[in-house]
C-alpha cells in the first residue's frame, strides 16, 4: 500500500438554513476559529467554502477519526451538528487553497458526502481492510455521538483533548466540580469512546497491515 496516504475530511453544516442569520454567524466564526486551534495544534490545512462546507486535510491520516469527533463534539457543544466524511487515500496535488487539490482521498471523501443520507460519520479508504473494519464501525461511533447532549460533548471533547490530565483539572477548563466533570464523562462513555479512537488510530497507523 502507498506510503503517500492522507486524510481528507469533507464536512457541512446540518440544517443550517433553518438557524437565523445572526446565530448563522456566530456559528461560523466558532467553525473558523475551533479548525484554526486544531489547525495550529496539528499539521492540518483546511478551507471554509459555500457557506457552511469545509474540507479538512491531514498529514497523519491516524488522526482523521479523532479530529473529524473533535469537529462534531464541538459543534454539538453549541447545539448545532454537522456531517462529515472521511477519507484516506492518496492524494496527487495538495494546492494553496485545500478545495482545489486533487486526488483519490478527495474523490472518496466528496462522494460519499454526497451519498449520506440520515448518517453523520461515513468512512472511506483506498485500503480494503481499514473499509472492511471501519466503514461499518464508525457507525456505532455516529450513533453514540448523537446521543450526547450539549454539556456531554462538551465534556467529552475537552477530555479526548486532554485525556492525560485528571477529571479534576479537565472540570477546571470547563469551570465544572471534579464530581460533576466525573460523572458526565461516565454518562457520555467516555472511556469506550478513548478505545475506540485509538483501535482506529492505530489500525490506520498501521496501514491495514492486518490479518482480514
Amino acid at each position: 500500500m502507498s506510503n503517500n496516504l492522507k486524510a481528507v475530511i469533507t464536512g457541512d453544516l446540518v440544517n443550517s438554513r433553518q438557524i437565523n442569520t445572526d446565530e448563522y454567524s456566530e456559528v461560523l466564526n466558532y467553525l473558523k476559529e475551533l479548525l484554526h486551534n486544531l489547525a495550529q495544534a496539528r499539521e492540518m490545512r483546511f478551507d471554509i467554502f459555500r457557506g457552511d462546507e469545509f474540507q479538512v486535510v491531514l498529514k497523519d491520516p491516524a488522526e482523521s477519526v479523532f479530529i473529524a469527533s473533535i469537529i462534531r463534539l464541538s459543534l454539538l457543544s453549541i447545539k448545532v451538528d454537522v456531517r462529515q466524511s472521511i477519507a484516506v487515500a492518496e492524494i496527487d496535488d495538495l494546492r494553496s487553497k485545500v478545495k482545489s487539490s486533487t486526488g483519490q482521498a478527495f474523490v472518496l471523501s466528496g462522494q460519499n458526502l454526497n451519498n449520506m443520507k440520515s448518517e453523520l460519520f461515513a468512512f472511506a479508504s483506498s485500503n480494503n481492510v481499514l473499509c472492511k473494519h471501519l466503514s461499518p464501525t464508525i457507525s456505532l461511533l455516529d450513533v453514540h455521538l448523537s446521543s450526547l447532549t450539549p454539556t456531554k460533548a462538551s465534556v467529552l471533547s475537552c477530555y479526548l483533548q486532554h485525556s492525560d490530565e485528571s477529571h479534576e483539572h479537565i472540570g477546571k477548563r470547563l469551570d465544572k466540580g471534579r464530581v460533576n466533570t466525573t460523572k458526565l464523562l461516565n454518562a457520555s462513555h467516555y472511556t469506550a469512546v478513548k478505545s475506540y479512537l485509538d483501535y482506529v488510530y492505530e489500525l490506520i497507523r498501521l496501514k491495514g497491515e492486518i490479518s482480514e
